[in-house]
């Protein structure tokens, strides 16, 4: 919901979360920057950005789900990361179509399919939220995520898009003895009438030099409070998933 939220970090951490959520059968987990101006996803993996990239951004209608595939990197055996491109691309460079059919190609294949957004409302926000399951906002406890979420939620809804995907991440939320920080999170959630469902602690230093080193949070910093409760929400999502696959079997 705006800038230096954390979003980046938690997307992820959390696609890594999720990618050893278990260790005997894992999920397929596949990791899309689709920030094609300031994408940091190949900086926090410390991963290439490969040329294939703008091939499949600038010429989508040529590209099958091994193309898609193949342009993609591995993290760790484990995870596959769609990263950004390596130069700076206009943000409308492909159309809500196209990137919907990438999307949809991507969901075939992969058992989670997360996507870092660029903060920038475009053409193909579209084609993203009426694919996705939630859509986590990030936000922080200040005027301008409480400012931004409102015009977030009034442009969705004079579209008639689905405003109710919407998950909203307390990023940096106040600790549980600080009651003043506490109550301006109650007030917050109360005056833009929404539901603040994860609140995730600061990480603090850890998080920096995570990512400076490329590395998830899981494997420089283990026991970081950060990384507990997005291992929680992973574990979350992870159940979810299979409860629903084993209802449908």
């Amino acid at each position: 919901m705006a800038g230096g939220t954390g979003s980046s970090t938690f997307a992820s951490n959390l696609a890594w979360e999720l990618a050893t959520a278990d260790k005997t059968n894992p999920p397929r987990v596949c990791l899309m920057d689709l920030d094609f101006q300031y994408g940091s996803i190949a900086t926090y993996l410390d991963l290439p950005r490969k040329d294939a990239v703008f091939e499949v951004l600038t010429d989508p209608l040529s590209v099958d789900s091994d193309a898609l595939i193949k342009g993609m990197q591995s993290f760790n055996d484990r995870l596959c990361v769609f990263t950004a491109p390596t130069d700076m691309l206009p943000l409308d460079i492909i159309s809500g179509e196209d990137l919907g059919r990438l999307i949809d190609m991507a969901l075939a294949n992969f058992d989670f399919v997360i996507i870092d957004m660029p903060k920038t409302v475009v053409a193909w926000t579209e084609a993203v939220l009426s694919r996705a399951h939630a859509y986590f906002a990030l936000i922080d406890l200040d005027l301008r995520s409480a400012q931004n979420v409102l015009r977030f939620v009034r442009a969705l809804k004079a579209e008639a898009l689905p405003h109710e995907k919407l998950r909203y991440v307390l990023n940096r939320a106040p600790k549980f003895t600080d009651l003043s920080a506490r109550s301006r999170v109650k007030r917050m959630a109360e005056s833009l009438d929404i539901a603040i469902e994860v609140q995730l602690p600061d990480g603090g230093t850890q998080v920096t030099q995570a990512n400076d080193h490329g590395l998830p949070l899981s494997e420089s910093a283990a026991k970081n409070p950060l990384r507990k409760e997005l291992q929680k929400l992973a574990r979350s999502l992870f159940d979810l998933s299979r409860a629903a696959e084993t209802g449908k079997s």
